[in-house]
């Protein structure tokens, strides 16, 4: 009768163990599971990640490029900007020519035309 107890000790306690270490299994599997899915979602990240990334130095490599266009367009029309005479430098050269008045200017046999026209128009009459 002492055997009997004993037994029923031992299948409980065997039961018990056997329960638990279905549990322990049942636990392992949904950590293995949960490890694995957080795997995924990191390369899955780790991916995008790496696509932004490139896009973002594309986009940076196309900023720089366009930036040394603007800047060889900028010098470019500084240098062109220096050859174009200045509003004051105009001025003067105006001021020259209305001093001048190239236009007033005869030539020599001009000249000798008119003088000899007015001479026939003021000769005295006889």
């Amino acid at each position: 009768m002492v055997d009997l107890p004993q037994d029923s000790q031992i299948k409980f306690l065997l039961s018990d163990f056997n329960t638990r270490l279905r549990d322990l299994d049942e636990r392992n599997k949904l950590i293995r599971e949960r490890v694995l899915l957080l795997g995924k979602n990191l390369i899955s990240s780790r991916q995008d990640t790496d696509n932004e990334l490139k896009e973002l130095k594309q986009n940076n490599q196309e900023i720089k490029q366009d930036l040394e266009k603007i800047k060889k367009t900028t010098n470019s029309l500084l240098t062109e900007f220096n050859k174009f005479v200045k509003r004051e430098e105009m001025a003067v050269i105006e001021r020259m020519l209305k001093d001048f008045q190239p236009l007033e200017f005869m030539r020599k046999k001009d000249v000798e035309k008119l003088i000899n026209k007015e001479i026939k128009t003021t000769k005295p009459k006889e």
